[in-house]
């Protein structure tokens, strides 16, 4: 009968009746069959003919099979071909010793003709199977690398002229415009970031099932991070006239080591969706402790619910519970995919409940180690503007191919006290850079000539043969994969900034590469003494401008703000600057997310005067915000009302 002329089967043994026996009884049934009447032989014969498997005795005199055995499985090419063990050798130690050398198989001498061939044939059968697994996984990373490759291509090129809508459309409001042309900036400008929430969740898929998320162990505050992503969906659950309510259980600790980015991650998708489908209702956050190390957290609406024969599918990518929900309330159906592998990641699982018009309770764990340190209760906030007074000339090398790009930047950067060069590829900046001294350089990475990599790799080695101190160099790029910024820094970029850039975000990297923040800072302390030591009355009152959605929201923050601002004052009489420093840094970021910016920055001189036990400034500076706060004007302006309403 025969099996196959397509397999080589390997058989090494010094006696040469049984090679020859073994020969004939394989070639009876068509595998080609290979001898070798030594180890050294054996060798020789793996490296050319690259046997499917191999018959191996074990009493040699060169070198004896366990030890053939052992060196095979050390080399990763012939570590999978099947060894099967073919001996007079009986013992149960010699047979336990033929398996630990790596054997897949032993056989007694003397053998039964039948048993070996359908040894032979199941282990060449199992060496097929594993050989076809591995092509098809090759092809699968293959296919995988791919598809990165092509959404990392895609990326750069829908990015690219979506830095030039969403940067334009905020340069365009910062210009005096009617009520009606506000209006149609805010939708072409709310249409950019859509878009750009779009493209990011397809990435944030693309990179966890590439592989290439890698989770971060970081102390830090829970019920910090669970504030701030209240703080973030505050304005849009106000939106839905709902709120967001949180409750952390006694047995859970404060203090955890985790991934707390991914987490907010997970939360703000949860949160989010429960917001969107909630209106005139409630979103309740629980954590609770699950098992050891492990918490539970459950994300609790009353909305519209989701009927039973979708709960199965709706964590699958693109789904969601029907078209008219997609219709009416958009999302590209992404979000809780990705929160279903993020929560895999983090060695926890996800479900829910659900009741059609009833709401839904989204769970989910998640794992944790205890805290090394005590964190302090810092919230998220978003990137603080750069304050133009603390602004100093300075001299910037601007490096893209993109026109438009380059266009974009020099407009965020005018009225500002610095001096901008631009060139259009990396060997243009490479010229400029040895002929001209600048302070900083922000570096387009893909460009013709001489890409951004390239050029920065000549500008440091420049910049060491001329023993000149290293000048900050940013990497400005449309590329949002991990890879490409490990790359850019590699190459000896300073920071990575991707595209779209917000103009807060290229204001605040400057200043702090250039550490303006640090510098003339008694300068800074004489113009706030100065300026407050004036009573309020006679210092004109503030008048701030906020969007209508937000009208509800304010009597209430405000009320906060001020209690905030007792403490404050209260805590500077007992000179307790590490909790003045923490209460400052609370209000200063609330302020920021509601639209304050005043009082924003006012609390962030008070937590660097509180971080320098400066008491006389942290006096001033704390009388100041309560006197701002209890004279504010706030005006709300909407694109349907001509006048304002005023508080």
């Amino acid at each position: 009968m025969s099996i196959s002329s397509s397999h080589t089967v390997l058989v090494v043994d010094d006696n040469l009746v049984n090679l020859n026996q073994l020969t004939n009884i394989l070639q009876g049934v068509d595998y080609t069959v290979i001898a070798a009447s030594s180890a050294e032989g054996a060798l020789e014969l793996i490296r050319t003919r690259s046997p499917d498997i191999i018959l191996l005795d074990v009493m040699m005199p060169d070198m004896d099979g366990f030890s053939l055995c052992r060196r095979l499985k050390q080399d990763e090419r012939f570590s999978d071909i099947p060894v099967i063990f073919l001996t007079s050798l009986s013992r149960k130690a010699d047979i336990v010793e033929g398996f630990n050398a790596g054997g897949h198989d032993y056989i007694v001498k003397p053998f039964n003709r039948q048993e070996l061939l359908a040894r032979v044939r199941n282990h060449i059968h199992l060496y097929d199977m594993l050989l076809e697994n591995k092509r098809l996984i090759r092809l699968s990373e293959d296919a995988s690398r791919s598809k990165s490759e092509f959404l990392a291509s895609m990326s750069h090129e829908i990015r690219t002229p979506l830095n030039s809508i969403i940067g334009m459309a905020e340069v365009l409001a910062e210009t005096p415009l009617s009520d009606e042309q506000r209006n149609y900036v805010g939708i072409f400008r709310s249409a950019g970031e859509s878009l750009l929430e779009i493209i990011n969740d397809i990435l944030d898929l693309s990179k966890i099932e590439a592989g290439q998320t890698e989770l971060e162990s970081i102390d830090f505050h829970l019920p910090a991070l669970l504030n701030s992503v209240v703080s973030i969906l505050s304005v849009r659950a106000a939106e839905q006239n709902s709120r967001i309510a949180t409750h952390i259980h006694p047995d859970v600790p404060h203090a955890i080591s985790s991934d707390p980015t991914r987490l907010r991650q997970i939360l703000i998708n949860l949160v989010g969706n429960a917001v969107k489908f909630t209106e005139n209702g409630s979103v309740e956050i629980t954590v609770e402790s699950s098992a050891m190390n492990t918490l539970l957290f459950s994300i609790k609406d009353n909305g519209i619910g989701i009927p039973k024969d979708k709960q199965k599918i709706i964590f699958e990518s693109f789904t969601q519970a029907d078209s008219l929900t997609t219709r009416k309330y958009g999302g590209t159906g992404l979000g809780l995919t990705i929160c279903q592998k993020l929560v895999k990641i983090m060695g926890g699982r996800i479900w829910l409940e659900s009741t059609p018009g009833k709401g839904s309770i989204f769970f989910f764990t998640s794992r944790f180690n205890p805290a090394t340190s005590s964190p302090l209760p810092v919230p998220a906030e978003p990137v603080p503007p750069a304050s133009c007074r603390i602004l100093k000339p300075a001299r910037i090398l601007l490096v893209d191919d993109n026109e438009d790009n380059r266009n974009l930047l020099c407009l965020y950067l005018r009225n500002t006290p610095f001096t901008i060069d631009t060139a259009s590829n990396g060997k243009e900046a490479v010229k400029a850079f040895c002929n001209t001294p600048y302070d900083l350089i922000f570096m387009d990475i893909e460009m013709p000539i001489m890409d951004g990599y390239e050029a920065t790799k000549q500008l440091r080695k420049w910049e060491r043969d001329q023993n000149h101190k290293a000048t900050p160099i940013i990497a400005l790029t449309a590329h949002a994969f991990i890879r490409f910024r490990k790359k850019c820094l590699d190459s000896g970029c300073t920071d990575y900034l991707t595209k779209p850039v917000r103009k807060n975000t290229l204001l605040q990297t400057i200043s702090q590469h250039l550490n303006f923040q640090e510098s003339d800072k008694k300068k800074d302390k004489e113009e706030y003494v100065d300026s407050m030591s004036l009573p309020a009355t006679t210092r004109e009152n503030a008048k701030i401008t906020l969007d209508k959605k937000l009208k509800k929201l304010i009597p209430r923050f405000l009320k906060n703000k001020r209690e905030d601002a007792i403490r404050m004052l209260e805590t500077i009489k007992s000179n307790n600057f590490e909790e003045l420093q923490k209460q400052a840094h609370t209000v200063k970021g609330t302020s920021w997310m509601y639209g304050f910016k005043e009082l924003g920055d006012t609390c962030l001189e008070l937590e660097q005067a509180a971080r320098d036990s400066d008491l006389e400034l942290a006096q001033q500076l704390a009388s100041r915000i309560s006197n701002y706060l209890n004279t504010v004007e706030i005006e709300y302006s909407s694109p349907d009302t001509k006048k304002s309403d005023k508080l």
